[in-house]
């Protein structure tokens, strides 16, 4: 397996970037075709240790990428979430289905996870903190706060099936 390839550092007065770097890697888009990814992402975040050509980082990351959409589409990311009652024009009476389905599997992963493996997993794929920030918050040293975090993230991936 090749390593993801290190690309040219963003510019530092570029909005948005934040101590960002570019690097590629490879998808998968068939079972015998792979394509490359420009993918931009701050070193030590879920994005830059997680998605990379490495067949067994590869079910951890989807099962983050999982988690963070069911977080999303549940509405529960951040206080500015959509207002249903708002975007319905006022004849829309309860939640959609798709937001009470993702709802409840957050729910689900929640009992089996924990509450603090889920407050991690939220901190590192949702919010994008990353490692070293993390155990700086937590009063913990990064490579332990690393190990923590993979085994949050193999506990995501056996509940979602990827492992």
């Amino acid at each position: 397996m090749a390593k993801a390839e290190k690309k040219k550092r963003a510019p530092a007065n570029e909005p948005g970037y934040e101590g960002a770097e570019h690097y590629t890697t490879h998808v998968k888009v068939s079972l015998t075709r792979s394509e490359p990814r420009l993918i931009r992402a701050r070193p030590g975040s879920f994005e830059w240790r997680y998605n990379r050509d490495d067949d067994n980082l590869t079910p951890l990351y989807h099962a983050g990428v999982k988690f963070a959409g069911l977080w999303e589409k549940a509405g529960i990311t951040s206080d500015s979430s959509l207002d249903i009652t708002s975007a319905g024009g006022g004849q829309w009476k309860g939640l959609p289905d798709a937001r009470v389905m993702a709802m409840d599997e957050i729910n689900a992963a929640r009992k089996e996870i924990g509450k603090w493996g889920t407050s991690r997993l939220v901190d590192y794929c949702v919010i994008g903190s990353t490692a070293a920030e993390m155990a700086a918050k937590h009063g913990a040293g990064e490579r332990a706060m690393a190990f923590v975090l993979a085994e949050d993230l193999r506990a995501c991936a056996l509940h979602f099936r990827f492992l």
